[in-house]
């Protein structure tokens, strides 16, 4: 609280206390009787509220004890007006300048935003990262064996002027002149036109 209130108001309440307390001094001194006695009961309670009001100026309730004392004063020098016909404006005007310094502001009805920290970070959520996509790629098994040689038109050759069929890759194929060859797609078909195997077919199916 000390940061947000002026020192500089404060010695001013002081200052202006101070000045009505002297004055109610020198008016109530001259009276007798009952309303000397109240006056100094009145006179010791400010005076004691004052010095409260002041030492806790710096406090949420110091300025709202102020408020009420200067509220007293005007309310005794009002009362003295009207007993004594007595009317010390200078008094007043003092009284009245320290009260409307001291009435207390409204508290504003807006809320400073808090601003929070978290110590804990927070737990942010990630995708999980899509798997790459894997590329088809298809794998072509190498047979171990070696490629087989397709032959056209047939899988067996044979001579037109002979009675053997040999597979093309045969010795005796190669010597076969190529306007003399006869096809067959099997062996079933050579033989309904009366062709038999050669040798060089079991020796080379091996």
């Amino acid at each position: 609280m000390s940061d947000t209130k002026s020192k500089t108001k404060m010695v001013v309440y002081a200052i202006l206390l101070v000045i009505l307390l002297f004055g109610i001094l020198s008016i109530f001194i001259h009276f007798t009787g009952k309303m000397f006695a109240l006056e100094l009961v009145g006179f010791v309670v400010l005076l004691v509220l004052s010095f409260v009001g002041l030492a806790g100026y710096f406090t949420r309730w110091g300025e709202r004890v102020l408020f009420f004392v200067f509220l007293l004063y005007i309310i005794n020098l009002l009362l003295i007006w009207y007993f004594t016909d007595s009317l010390y404006m200078i008094l007043v005007v003092i009284a009245l300048i320290g009260f409307l310094f001291s009435i207390p502001k409204r508290a504003s009805s807006k809320k400073p935003e808090e601003t929070f920290v978290d110590k804990e970070p927070h737990s942010v959520i990630f995708d999980a990262p899509e798997p790459p996509q894997k590329t088809s790629v298809t794998k072509k098994t190498v047979s171990k064996s070696k490629p087989k040689t397709e032959f056209s038109p047939g899988k067996f050759v044979a001579s037109k002027n002979g009675k053997v069929y040999h597979l093309p890759k045969c010795e005796w194929a190669k010597r076969i002149a190529k306007n003399s060859h006869v096809w067959f797609k099997k062996k079933e078909d050579a033989w309904e036109k009366g062709y038999r195997a050669h040798n060089c077919i079991e020796s080379l199916s091996k």
